[in-house]
């Protein structure tokens, strides 16, 4: 290996489309790059990225996160909370590193090295200390090249999954318009006038203490819509202190950074049709003839509503929440009922689809894993 590097000092700044900045944000959890590129308000050719080059995040809640640099990517500087190694190319493929950097092997030297003072952080002397494998150089490229094809079919299956999330939000917007700016001229209403807005437990006093439901925690509930609802508890452990909602009712998470992060669901597969959850959950009902869950749903996820339901937050910083009177305060216009149930007739052929894609990434995910576990364990 070579030396270990410090980035650059520059600040960021708007992108002028010649040289990209990188910084720790920019890199996501798939060890991409994201789509909102800055770039350095100086450019020192020491700190311009070459074929190969691996970053390491030095600092932060994401120190040890990776990120390997290609011509594709374009010309790059990287920034100062981040270290370069290059690698030797006589005895190192930096692919090869690179993926040895995706291993528990590796996480446990990150969690073993790392100090926390005011954050989290490694510099390039601990780095430095990182003891890789290094077989054939011929035998890095194969693995490399193996892992290279594994990652490649699991980002083209999460790219398939992305674009059929946007079908079904360029659908709803096909066929309901905008609902605030209400260019398809519906009657405009209030949306707690739409559905119920958490429905009172006292319709469901009348059952018994072993009565099963199912239970949906925060961490139950993920920002894609999916819900897990395995958790089974009898009637008497949640009848107190919990949120209560019904088959088909849409979950909304009220609190911040929950709300802001979208995340939300339609309460399905319930165990005896009864749910019981967080509190920081609000529960929308759809009305018979007026509404249904899947309109409901994603209405909730589209950003004007989110961008509204933040500006009506109250509360302190860090626990601050949607209101209850903010369902009163936000009007929308509604579609006729009739072309909701085609809408959820067309997310229901799309959300089948869906199921495929998430089947084949499980699929890949397992493959990618067992690929690490016999090069790198």
């Amino acid at each position: 290996m070579r030396k270990l590097e410090y980035g650059s000092g520059a600040s960021a700044i708007e992108y002028d489309g010649q040289i990209r900045y990188i910084r720790i944000t920019d890199i996501n959890e798939s060890g991409r790059l994201n789509n909102d590129p800055v770039s350095p308000s100086t450019v020192d050719e020491k700190y311009k990225l070459k074929e190969g080059d691996i970053l390491f995040a030095r600092s932060g809640a994401t120190v040890g996160k990776t990120f390997l640099y290609h011509k594709e990517n374009g010309p790059c500087i990287y920034a100062g909370y981040l270290i370069r190694l290059v690698p030797n190319e006589k005895v190192a493929n930096s692919k090869y590193v690179y993926y040895y950097t995706k291993t528990p092997i590796y996480q446990a030297f990150i969690e073993s090295n790392k100090r926390v003072v005011a954050q989290p952080n490694i510099n390039a002397q601990q780095y430095g200390e990182l003891e890789i494998p290094l077989p054939p150089l011929d035998i890095q490229r194969i693995i490399a090249q193996k892992m290279n094809t594994a990652t490649e079919l699991l980002a083209m299956r999460k790219q398939q999954l992305a674009e059929l999330n946007n079908l079904i939000k360029s659908t709803f917007y096909d066929m309901f318009g905008d609902p605030v700016t209400n260019e398809k001229r519906w009657e405009m209403k209030q949306l707690s006038r739409c559905c119920y807005i958490n429905p009172k437990k006292s319709e469901i006093d009348n059952f018994t203490d072993n009565f099963q439901v199912s239970f949906i925690a925060m961490p139950s509930v993920s920002i894609n819509g999916d819900i897990d609802t395995t958790e089974i508890r009898d009637y008497i452990d949640v009848k107190k202190g919990f949120t209560y909602f019904y088959e088909n009712d849409v979950l909304f998470a009220k609190i911040t950074p929950c709300m802001e992060n979208g995340k939300g669901a339609i309460a399905r597969n319930l165990k005896n049709n009864i749910g019981f959850g967080s509190t920081e959950f609000h529960v929308l009902r759809p009305i018979e003839g007026v509404s249904n869950s899947e309109w409901l749903y994603r209405l909730t996820v589209l950003s004007v509503f989110r961008e509204n339901a933040e500006n009506n937050m109250s509360g302190s910083a860090g626990q601050k929440r949607v209101p209850t009177s903010f369902f009163d305060k936000f009007i929308i216009s509604l579609p006729p009922f009739p072309l909701q149930n085609q809408f959820a007739e067309i997310v229901t052929k799309i959300e089948e689809q869906k199921a495929l894609v998430k089947k084949a990434i499980d699929e890949t995910q397992y493959l990618f894993d067992s690929l690490m576990s016999d090069y790198f364990e």
